[in-house]
């Protein structure tokens, strides 16, 4: 069974709270994350949603860069399309490509062995 829109937003959510749990704006959207996830619904629904400002900052490292941070709220539509549109793209992808799909990412690209 396919699981309906706001299902689907659902699951996006727990996705992307599984890495980002304890930081500030991960902690404030779950204070009331079910009141947030069907007023992003409506939003996506009704064509109004628009992406909030980045939070931008310096990490150092391994590298000192600039990193612009998505509010924790378009993290999960991020982690919502990616879901839809992973299939259609998977075949064109290097085999060298990590980011963001299954069975691969970070600690794969970087030769970490990594136990569950």
């Amino acid at each position: 069974m396919q699981a309906n829109f706001t299902e689907t937003l659902f699951q996006a959510y727990f996705n992307c709270r599984r890495n980002k749990r304890n930081t500030l704006n991960a902690l404030k959207f779950e204070l009331h994350f079910e009141k947030y996830i069907f007023e992003l619904a409506d939003d996506i629904r009704n064509g109004t949603y628009q992406p909030g400002r980045s939070i931008a900052f310096i990490v150092t490292k391994p590298v000192k860069r600039e990193v612009f941070a998505a509010q924790f709220r378009d993290r999960i539509v991020h982690h919502w399309r990616i879901k839809k549109l992973n299939p259609f793209f998977e075949n064109l992808f290097i085999e060298g490509a990590y980011a963001c799909r299954t069975g691969k990412g970070t600690f794969l690209a970087l030769g970490v062995c990594v136990i569950s």
